[in-house]
């Protein structure tokens, strides 16, 4: 049975585990004692859930290899009952801001910052797929004025844990054991009959390397052996490096340099592929994407550091670019990248006209082509219908647009003009509720009525 004043877990009562576990569990122990506090809500139950992760581990660490030693234990912490609690006071204890967090977001936040876990690792913890685990922690971060993840709140959560785990205090020695007096008469009688094993050992073994020919034998072992001295020790492996970009909220876009280019120039590309500049007969239509950079890269580090330089309505404006490109087709963006490779290949004079013509579109036109070279051409006549509608509603009808077919993107887009402005938000709502296999009938009743 635990107890709430049992010792920390390096201070266990019972046999010490091998050497190996033993050094695992002192290395990890400010950092769970830390993670359990902040998931508990509560320094007390938080150790009780150490101490417990931590005598599992210890006995059955031998079934895993080191590697895996890391998800093993943090996985056999975070599944103590205390764990998935709501914390009742998150202001009254350490980083209120991740303690307010719902269980399975503070737990997804706190492997990274607390535990120092990589992002493959943490997913694996929590049986996340890593997408899955990339979007836990951005639900868990609040968002700016434009909409994304603020960054500046996690650069501030990651130095208050910093300055958590280096004010931590150590936990309490555990209280002298009371040791019944017919106990320690029975342990003084073990000793002596101990020692005096011990003391015939030694008599023994004298008695066998003093006479000539243990002394000969003896002689032959020493000249037999060679001191050396052992290299230096490599450093440790650090739990967590701030500077490296494997967990900045924003390295997809950091990582790919090209396609953020592309993305900021998705309306012009895909009007320039669909209606200005379309590839001709033995152009290429597709190009790939380039590989993302690699996360040990020094030029993906720079790069991180001059994007966190940027003022926020940079970062902002640089990632709804990268959404609006994520939210392509891969056909799509493999088209974009290849209208860029014919749009570079022109003089500056071919590119100033065309870029003069795009620049002369109405205003409607330009915001239809921040949907791709499919629905760009359509959205002017789409537009009254779908362009001014609440922010929950957008995502979903937008999935809807990019889902139709030529045809219900022509009905859309004769409806869109004969639907009074009073009645458009019943009739969205209305085509939102429709299987998709009955919308083309109901769009050409509706037209037809």
């Amino acid at each position: 049975m635990l107890h709430a004043h049992a010792p920390a877990m390096t201070q266990d009562s019972r046999p010490s585990p091998p050497s190996a576990v033993a050094a695992f569990l002192r290395g990890v122990d400010r950092r769970a004692r830390l993670l359990a506090q902040i998931q508990t809500g509560d320094a007390r139950a938080g150790q009780t859930a150490v101490i417990a992760a931590s005598r599992v581990f210890a006995t059955e660490a031998s079934q895993w290899p080191m590697p895996e030693w890391p998800r093993v234990f943090w996985r056999l912490l975070l599944s103590t009952p205390a764990m998935g609690h709501t914390v009742r006071r998150p202001a009254a204890g350490l980083l209120p801001g991740i303690a307010r967090l719902p269980p399975a977001q503070r737990a997804a936040v706190l492997l990274h910052l607390v535990a120092g876990l990589d992002d493959t690792d943490g997913a694996a913890v929590l049986d996340l797929a890593l997408t899955d685990y990339h979007a836990r922690i951005r639900a868990a971060l609040p968002q700016d004025p434009h909409g994304q993840p603020d960054l500046d709140v996690w650069r501030a959560w990651h130095a208050a844990v910093k300055r958590a785990l280096d004010t931590l205090p150590d936990p309490a020695p555990a209280p002298p054991a009371v040791i019944p007096a017919d106990a320690t008469a029975a342990r003084q009688r073990r000793l002596r009959w101990l020692w005096l094993g011990v003391l015939l050992c030694a008599l023994a073994l004298a008695a066998t390397f003093l006479a000539p020919i243990g002394r000969t034998a003896l002689d032959g072992w020493r000249q037999r052996i060679h001191g050396q001295p052992l290299p230096p020790p490599a450093p440790p492996r650090a739990w967590f490096d701030p500077d490296t970009p494997a967990g900045h909220p924003d390295l997809p876009l950091l990582a790919a340099p090209g396609e953020l280019a592309l993305a900021r120039r998705l309306p012009v590309l895909a009007w320039l592929d669909a209606e200005a500049l379309p590839a001709a007969p033995g152009q290429t239509a597709t190009l790939p994407a380039a590989p993302p950079e690699p996360i040990h890269s020094p030029r993906l580090r720079q790069r991180m550091h001059a994007w966190d330089r940027l003022a926020p309505v940079e970062r902002a404006r640089a990632r709804g670019a990268w959404a609006e490109w994520q939210a392509l087709t891969d056909d799509e963006r493999a088209r974009l990248r290849a209208a860029a490779a014919r749009f570079d290949a022109l003089s500056d004079s071919e590119q100033q006209a065309l870029l003069s013509r795009y620049a002369a579109l109405p205003f409607d036109a330009h915001r239809g082509w921040h949907l791709g070279p499919r629905l760009g051409r359509d959205w002017p006549q789409i537009a009254p219908l779908l362009a001014y509608v609440r922010a929950d509603e957008r995502p979903a009808l937008l999935q809807m647009l990019r889902n139709a077919d030529a045809e219900q993107r022509a009905l859309l887009a004769r409806l869109a003009q004969s639907t009074p402005p009073q009645a458009r938000a019943r009739l969205r709502d209305a085509l939102r509720a429709l299987p998709p296999e009955r919308r083309n009938a109901w769009l050409t009743a509706q037209l037809n009525g």
